[in-house]
């Protein structure tokens, strides 16, 4: 039985948990490592895939913590590495950020991946693959989380560099990336489902996207699926888009989004939107 390591299972309604899932069906022992101590996508994966899913608990701001992950995983052997694991800051600008939550969100969006990839170098199988989650706001910026924005921009670089590094290697490990955009990771009933989508994500996301729609889960672990598996064995480098052609919008209708409708409640931003753009 293949092995996978994925990061960033804490809820049920999140992309770590569709991809655990996906992987369980494609014949995988997942080991799901999760964070919150409230996580509700721990309680489900270990009632109902017991015997296929063991979850841990780790902390990726500290990195004693992520040693301590890698030494529990001693002879055991991987086939694939999902680097979902995000941190967040929320309202923030380039005239209101805080070093400290900086510091934060590049441990858990660039320093863990790169601690895992590195640390779990000997246990991965020959031809194993490494899958990092970047982000469109690592390719354009953002007007707000310019920590986030930032930090995906590195782990782009960074996917390049072990693809380069473990490319080489003897066993042909590859390493590459998926870069969504807006992704459905929170109840659209409830407004307090989700501290991580901000209110303007929620009201004018989908309006940004070309298919108006965020993604759902299943669609970015459907995308994981192909990736480790022999039909995608030249995929090395890079990163997949898988965001709906939002990387085609116009800049300024992305400057709207984050400067424009401060103010305007949500149905309001989208009327003021579609009023100057049809």
């Amino acid at each position: 039985m293949k092995r996978a390591l994925v990061t960033g299972v804490s809820w049920d309604t999140g992309i770590g948990f569709a991809i655990t899932k996906q992987l369980v069906e494609d014949g995988y022992y997942v080991y799901a490592i999760y964070h919150s101590d409230e996580s509700t996508a721990k309680e489900i994966l270990e009632r109902e895939y017991f015997e296929k899913v063991k979850c841990i608990q780790c902390d990726f701001t500290n990195r004693e913590e992520i040693k301590m992950l890698i030494n529990s995983l001693e002879g055991i052997s991987l086939d694939a590495l999902i680097n979902n694991a995000g941190a967040f800051s929320g309202e923030e600008d380039i005239d209101h950020y805080d070093m400290a939550d900086w510091d934060r969100v590049f441990a858990v969006n660039v320093n863990a991946p790169l601690m895992l990839s590195t640390g779990l170098k000997k246990n991965f199988n020959p031809r194993a693959v490494i899958i990092n989650m970047v982000s469109t706001d690592g390719q354009r910026g953002s007007f707000s989380s310019i920590s986030y924005a930032a930090s995906k921009a590195a782990l782009i670089n960074l996917t390049d560099s072990l693809a380069i590094n473990f490319g080489y290697d003897e066993k042909k490990i590859r390493v590459t990336a998926i870069c969504p955009g807006w992704v459905k990771t929170f109840d659209e009933t409830d407004p307090n489902s989700s501290e991580m989508v901000p209110f303007i994500s929620r009201s004018t996301g989908s309006q940004l996207c070309p298919l108006e729609r965020f993604a759902e889960p299943y669609e970015i672990a459907n995308v994981v699926s192909f990736l480790v598996s022999d039909k995608a064995s030249f995929v090395s480098g890079g990163f997949v888009p898988v965001h709906g052609g939002y990387s085609a919008v116009s800049f300024d209708l992305y400057a709207e989004s984050g400067k424009a409708f401060e103010g305007y409640h949500p149905e309001e931003a989208i009327c003021l939107q579609k009023e100057k753009h049809e």
